[in-house]
């Protein structure tokens, strides 16, 4: 079984997933969990979140923020599944198939075996082409009645036509009508021409991230002791003009 698995990942994401997650703030994130957009996402209708926002807002740490939620919530769940992927522009790559063969390798460690398709296929080291690894996707997700999938910086991938067109496909397959969908990047005319009207937006610069970022300076000023003898009306004024230039970031 390992080696089949060790055979299936040609990218692994964890370290980016490990590294997202030591950089964030404890009690931010909360805003994404109270808005109507996220919960529709997770318990309702929508199956496809498109969270989009400037550099620097924080979109990678909010995905390992929203990747540990799906865990927790999976954990919960019988019949659920979950897995990440983290686009890098580093690796200067279309991260299409990578990212396909990594949510097949997490879904198979989810069954806790590998069904007989995945076993024949990269046991006998036959086709692994895009669409072959999209049918062998079809196969493993019947094994659950819920599937969330995270994808981080679409923006940042090679030829990113091509995984925009995957996950089209994936949106649009009544075979796999039991998956929810959630991307990060910026805000590119290209990937919002692509994906519509498949998704739902939600924008990073939005009052919800303001009261995120409110709540992380404001707890800064009380707990930091550079700040004690700050008059209050100082610490109001800095507040605020921290949270208007944050611009959501």
């Amino acid at each position: 079984m390992d080696r089949i698995l060790r055979r299936l990942v040609t990218t692994d994401p964890s370290p980016n997933h490990n590294n997202a997650c030591q950089l964030h703030e404890d009690h931010t994130g909360q805003w994404l969990i109270d808005s109507p957009e996220y919960a529709n996402w997770k318990f309702g209708s929508s199956r496809f979140l498109w969270l989009h926002g400037i550099p620097g807002a924080g979109k990678t740490v909010l995905h390992s923020f929203i990747a540990e939620d799906m865990r927790k919530l999976c954990e919960q769940i019988e019949g659920s599944a979950c897995a990440f992927y983290y686009c890098y522009f580093g690796r200067n790559q279309d991260e299409t198939n990578h990212f396909l063969r990594w949510v097949i390798h997490e879904l198979c460690r989810s069954i806790g075996g590998i069904p007989e398709v995945v076993r024949n296929n990269f046991a006998s080291r036959s086709d692994e082409s895009r669409w072959t690894l999209v049918s062998i996707l079809e196969t493993v997700a019947k094994y659950f009645s819920c599937i969330y999938i995270t994808i981080d910086a679409l923006d940042e991938s090679a030829n990113r036509e091509q995984i925009l067109g995957l996950l089209r496909t994936m949106i649009a397959n009544p075979v796999l009508g039991h998956i929810h969908l959630l991307a990060t990047s910026r805000k590119e005319i290209d990937i919002e021409r692509a994906l519509l009207p498949l998704f739902v937006g939600l924008s990073l610069s939005n009052p919800y991230v303001d009261e995120d970022i409110r709540t992380y300076v404001k707890g800064h000023l009380l707990e930091d002791s550079k700040f004690f003898r700050w008059p209050e009306s100082l610490k109001t004024e800095t507040e605020a003009a921290l949270v208007k230039g944050a611009k959501g970031m």
